[in-house]
């Protein structure tokens, strides 16, 4: 339901600033920064390793699956976690405009598409920082490759990478998105419940 209490929202480059800003006054945005960044770049980096590396054929350096996810994953760390940092009060506000479970819903829409959106130009980046015959990869698999001789990779053209990456993302994140979301009701709803025990205890 539209919570007709909610002011409409300005989104406009000053007001998203000042709601960044407001937001991390408080201290449990910066858990819940952390939280979603763990969740949405290593969680979402290991099904998209999936999707690239296995699914897709694109393969990767002669490293073991687990450490080329770890890899991958750190590397979109660095890039992903001030775009984390801005989805969050996006939306968490607008979220706030509705109740109950269509509130989630906006929340995982609007959060899950814009991070999705930010990844795309992921396989590009990834190619040319990490990929396979690039200084840090070869360099990755000096120290640390398995032996093994990698198999054939397909490559894609740009276009079809990048709309490829978009088809994935798109589900993916507005699922974890739903994910971070639930997880974060059930907690407060845990806080209510325990806040209300605690005062009808101390009146006893």
């Amino acid at each position: 339901m539209y919570s007709h209490n909610a002011a409409s929202v300005d989104w406009s480059p000053r007001q998203i600033y000042r709601l960044v800003r407001n937001f991390y006054r408080e201290p449990a945005s910066w858990l819940a920064l952390a939280i979603s960044t763990v969740v949405l770049v290593y969680g979402g980096g290991a099904l998209m390793f999936w999707y690239h590396s296995i699914y897709l054929g694109e393969g990767g350096p002669a490293i073991s699956p687990a450490l080329h996810w770890f890899v991958d994953s750190t590397a979109g760390l660095f890039f992903l976690t001030p775009v984390v940092a801005v989805v969050l009060p996006i939306a968490s506000r607008t979220a706030s405009r509705y109740t109950g479970k269509l509130g989630g819903a906006y929340y995982a829409m609007v959060g899950g598409t814009i991070f999705a959106l930010a990844t795309v130009p992921g396989p590009v980046m990834h190619d040319n920082l990490v990929g396979r015959g690039t200084w840090l990869a070869n360099e990755i698999t000096r120290m640390w490759g398995d032996g093994r001789i990698p198999g054939p990779n397909h490559h894609y053209t740009v276009p079809v990478s990048l709309s490829l990456q978009l088809a994935f993302a798109l589900p993916l994140y507005i699922g974890l998105m739903w994910l971070l979301w639930s997880g974060a009701s059930v907690a407060r709803s845990r806080k209510t419940e325990q806040s209300t025990v605690d005062s009808v205890v101390s009146q006893a």
